[in-house]
């Protein structure tokens, strides 16, 4: 009887998530205000990521990159994009840029994780991801005055690095257009992480992918970390 009901369950589960949609607001900055600040490739990170969940077809995609990723524009975008997300729905923000301690550096100026997460905390969506590639991104779990406690939060962090490190460009005779995170990042999700072959990603799936690709591909320097309270079967696309 327990068998037949879990498969029951598994198959409603299945049902609700082929029906669900992502909302999904990319950003990402190489251009920044002056020389000495500028990256390389991370606007073409943004491009990328919003590039796969348009093409799944089954998402409202924004994409914002260089000067165009102001504080208001990007917290207007969110705000207006997870507004339209049922319970059943994914809600995601995808940066790529310079982070400082606790947040992000758009061009105008530093956006909070406590304002990210105060936005996302008024979506229905019960599914709630946000990817990070920057340097040291792993500081976001230092609190300050502006930030919250992030534990207490039901949402899922990917971060590209620990609060050490930087995270690496890939160099240009690779031929990437990507940073090593946001590489792996795409693999997995069009399909490279998918273990079990379901045409499902799951965040336990896509965390194991591309923490291996980064750390062998960076000699051991880089280290993608994920963490809050989710489950790990959590469908973050399916492909």
């Amino acid at each position: 009887m327990k068998r037949i009901l879990s498969i029951i369950a598994m198959f409603l589960f299945g049902i609700l998530f082929l029906q669900a949609r992502t909302y999904i607001v990319c950003v990402g900055i190489a251009d920044y205000p002056g020389r000495q600040n500028d990256l390389r490739v991370s606007a073409n990170d943004a491009m990328t990521i919003s590039g796969i969940f348009t093409k799944n077809g089954n998402a409202t995609v924004d994409c914002f990159v260089n000067s165009d990723v102001t504080i208001k524009k990007v917290c207007t975008a969110m705000r207006n994009t997870f507004a339209k997300a049922s319970p059943s729905d994914a809600i995601i923000l995808y940066f790529s840029g310079h982070g400082v301690p606790g947040g992000l550096v758009c061009y105008d100026g530093f956006l909070y994780y406590s304002s990210v997460l105060s936005i996302m905390r008024q979506s229905k969506a019960q599914q709630k991801m946000i990817f990070v590639d920057a340097c040291f991104a792993g500081k976001m779990r230092n609190t300050n005055k502006r930030n919250t406690n992030y534990s207490k939060e039901n949402v899922m962090f990917f971060l590209s690095s620990r609060s050490t490190e930087k995270s690496l460009e890939t160099p240009r005779q690779t031929g990437f257009k990507n940073s090593l995170f946001t590489v792996f990042l795409e693999r997995g999700l069009r399909g490279g992480a998918d273990t079990n072959k379901d045409r499902v990603i799951t965040a336990k799936e896509i965390y194991n992918f591309v923490h291996q690709g980064v750390v062998e591909a960076s000699g051991n320097r880089q280290h993608p970390v994920m963490w809050d309270k989710f489950d790990g079967n959590m469908p973050v696309i399916k492909w």
